[in-house]
């Protein structure tokens, strides 16, 4: 859609294992890309990519068998490989990629999105000193036109049906934006460092996943506007969809306030030059970004929300039960609350 922010200490492999399984789980409710004939469309995406961040190595794999070509790792990337998005101790080093290498395989089996960052100083193959292996699911049928509007929304068929066009979401406008989505994650990684450092702290985990998904909604949004300076709209339905997936449980990318910004501010740069835009949107996300206290007075708001809104929050946040019996802030239960209803009112009318 996608630790050592996964909330744990690297020193039992184990539940390193566990917790990226974990996290496969929760890339299961990011981003499963529409098919369309649109191989033509990614490479050029990625000749792009290619072109700005000539250091690394952008490999797409379409299916499973372009992964198992690549198995072991540690062989078809060289020697001291080692990945790039989690920290973590060099005695935990062959455990992680061995657990990303798992990880990756689940994604592919299940046709999910994502991006996974390496740092291979002895590549034997390309000599770059990172490779970032991209996951992509572009084989589904293309005979649909609201594939993309009814994975994001996530209703039934007749809530669909009665909803206002203007909040369907292009396929092809979904297509390129979930694969900026996905290849910022590398690329954030290799400006940045590692997105997830260690912490045995599964909020602090919970909040360093949040940032990472953050960060990547407004280069993708950015990037969105650079190709269509008119396409706001697109970015208004995805927001609506991010409040509405609050109630299923996905707090991790909540991102709808940042899009409402985005779409309001008249200031940004949305140039063709994708490693400007990085740089741009880096910038902006340093302004956005929720600090710890506000991520835990989030959760704890979402709680009570789900509640009122007749969700089980035991059920769809189970790791998260703790918060039930934390006190809200009230006014971030009232806009929490009035965003889902003003969400909730949109798609039932036009």
């Amino acid at each position: 859609m996608r630790d050592a922010g996964l909330g744990i200490s690297y020193d039992d492999s184990r539940l390193l294992l566990w917790n990226l399984v974990l996290l496969v789980v929760l890339s299961l409710i990011t981003f499963k890309a529409p098919a369309q004939n649109v191989i033509p469309l990614i490479d050029k995406q990625i000749s792009l990519y290619k072109e700005a961040y000539p250091e690394i190595e952008f490999k797409l794999l379409l299916k499973k068998s372009d992964f198992e070509q690549l198995l072991p790792l540690t062989d078809s990337l060289g020697e001291n490989l080692r990945n790039a998005d989690y920290e973590h101790p060099e005695e935990a080093r062959i455990t992680l990629i061995e657990a990303q290498e798992y990880r990756i395989g689940l994604l592919l089996d299940n046709g999910n999105g994502s991006a996974t960052l390496f740092h291979t100083p002895k590549a034997r193959i390309t000599g770059k000193p990172y490779t970032c292996l991209i996951t992509y699911d572009l084989s589904l049928p293309d005979e649909d036109p609201l594939a993309s509007t009814r994975f994001m929304y996530d209703i039934d068929e007749e809530a669909l049906d009665s909803m206002p066009e203007s909040f369907y979401l292009n396929n092809q406008d979904f297509l390129l934006y979930t694969f900026d989505h996905e290849i910022f994650h590398c690329i954030d990684a290799y400006t940045n460092g590692f997105l997830f450092p260690r912490t045995s702290d599964p909020l602090k985990a919970c909040h360093d996943r949040a940032r990472s998904e953050l960060r990547t909604e407004i280069f993708s949004a950015m990037a969105h506007l650079s190709r269509k300076p008119n396409g706001k709209q697109f970015l208004l339905s995805l927001a609506t969809a991010r409040t509405l997936n609050l109630l299923g449980g996905d707090l991790e990318h909540y991102t709808s306030d940042t899009l409402h910004r985005i779409v309001e501010s008249g200031e940004l740069n949305t140039s063709n030059d994708i490693k400007i835009l990085a740089e741009e949107s880096m910038q902006f996300a340093e302004n956005m970004t929720p600090s710890y206290t506000d991520h835990k007075e989030f959760h704890v708001a979402v709680w009570n929300v789900l509640e009122e809104f007749g969700v089980d929050g035991y059920a769809v946040l189970p790791e998260y039960s703790y918060f039930a019996l934390e006190t809200p802030l009230p006014e971030k239960v009232k806009a929490l609350s009035g965003a889902i209803n003003e969400a909730l009112l949109a798609i039932r009318s036009d």
